[in-house]
């Protein structure tokens, strides 16, 4: 699962808010390895605290046939201003 996040400080003040969606392998333990943008917010600070706050997600491995493997898979970061 992906870490909730809060729209930084300076976006808030500046009014940026959007979806960013990344592309994350995920290993066997469940820790992501890789990921990148694959669709943007249209504002570089918030795809910067996604990017970021994907370090520090943890998602349950993927399987097959019981056991654990390496996955693919998408992650939406929606930062909405209140």
């Amino acid at each position: 699962m992906a870490p909730k996040t809060e729209v930084p400080l300076a976006s808030r003040r500046m009014g940026e808010s959007g979806t960013v969606v990344l592309r994350v392998v995920v290993d066997t333990r469940g820790m992501p390895t890789q990921w990148a943008v694959i669709r943007s917010s249209g504002h570089p600070r918030l795809d910067a605290n996604a990017t970021s706050a994907m370090g520090q997600a943890r998602f349950e491995p993927c399987t097959e046939n019981g056991v654990a493997v390496v996955c693919e898979s998408t992650a939406s970061f929606i930062y909405e201003l209140e």
